[in-house]
């Protein structure tokens, strides 16, 4: 039986879902984990609910090289030391570094604890929260080690953006835009007609939440219709990746923007996208993101980084492609040899 993720998923204050989060942790210690950039998050969370005020806190460092193995031990350790048992509650209270990794370590404490996702930015709240994927990253590789695992619940409260910087608004606007592109065209024509500082946040969360969880309800284990969610991101892995090996580090979405741009013109060489489509996209997207770039000597690297993915073999990259805005084509094989080629010539008119 498929799950409902979208019954999961609460927009609203922590105030208004109190009573729910109370009734989850009821009988159970809980613990709560943050990162440097949201413990103050977790100090409004321990305001508003009581019975929290006195849950173990363990804070990681920010960052996504922190997002590894050693991070996960070190969380384990935690729990070990303060006696968490397979009937307690892990509380994940951050962006989506702190989903992916809280949610993969309680989901292997002891096989399994329940957890709860509270997304504390835009790309958590609309993506990485939603859906299941948990994961940690491998050798330089994002997300090489997880596993499928969903929370009780995602609280999705607006008032944690208030003190988002801009930049980390923008990171996760690039998985709002892919929402559109890969599925509803008035949707990107919504996100792209005015600047995000004067777009509705709430609606925007409520669209993506409600165009992600359709897709995941459908195929929960990335069967077919939830590779749409990839687009964007088989590139934009392999760039975040190789700027993390050169410790010149991105952000996620800055990543999957330019990602999108590239498998846009990737659509495009192979005739499924049209040139009017792929000159909206390059355009409306450029306009709002930093161009991130890389050289012609470095695309074999990230090829390699790309075969590293666990949905590719040796000599062809699996892709999400659009062949219009507002619809992704799933399962598009690519030879390595032409995708070098078109990376070239990508690289070239840039």
């Amino acid at each position: 039986m498929k799950t409902n993720v979208y019954q999961k998923i609460k927009l609203g204050s922590i105030e208004q879902y109190a009573k729910e989060l109370i009734e989850i942790s009821e009988n159970k210690k809980v613990f709560i984990l943050c990162d440097d950039n949201t413990k103050q998050c977790v100090n409004y969370l321990k305001n508003e609910i009581s019975i929290f005020r006195d849950a173990e806190t363990y804070a990681i460092n920010s960052g996504e090289k922190f997002k590894t193995l050693k991070t996960s031990q070190e969380i384990w350790d935690f729990l070990i030391t303060k006696k968490a048992n397979r009937n307690d509650l892990l509380i994940n209270v951050g962006g989506g570094l702190i989903t992916d990794i809280g949610g993969f370590v309680a989901s292997t404490y002891k096989r399994g604890i329940q957890f709860i996702n509270i997304p504390t930015s835009l790309l958590a709240m609309v993506d990485a929260s939603i859906g299941g994927k948990t994961g940690v990253n491998f050798n330089g590789i994002k997300n090489q080690i997880g596993l499928f695992s969903n929370p009780e619940i995602i609280l999705c409260d607006s008032y944690f953006l208030e003190s988002l910087p801009k930049e980390e608004l923008l990171s996760g606007f690039a998985e709002v835009l892919k929402h559109g592109l890969i599925y509803k065209k008035e949707y990107w024509n919504y996100c792209t007609s005015l600047e995000i500082d004067k777009l509705d946040i709430l609606k925007i969360i409520n669209d993506s939440i409600s165009i992600k969880t359709k897709i995941v309800t459908i195929d929960p284990d990335e069967k077919k219709e939830r590779k749409l969610l990839n687009f964007g991101h088989t590139i934009g892995h392999a760039i975040e990746s190789l700027l993390l090996k050169k410790k010149n580090q991105t952000l996620h979405g800055f990543a999957v923007a330019a990602g999108i741009i590239i498998e846009s013109y990737i659509s495009l060489e192979l005739k499924y996208l049209k040139e009017e489509d792929f000159i909206e996209i390059n355009k409306k997207i450029t306009a709002i993101f930093p161009k991130i770039t890389f050289l012609k000597s470095e695309i074999s690297s990230l090829i390699e980084l790309m075969k590293s993915d666990k949905k590719n073999n040796s000599d062809e990259i699996n892709f999400t492609l659009i062949d219009e805005i507002g619809h992704g084509i799933v399962n598009q094989n690519i030879n390595t040899a032409e995708l070098k080629f078109i990376l070239e010539k990508y690289v070239k008119s840039c």
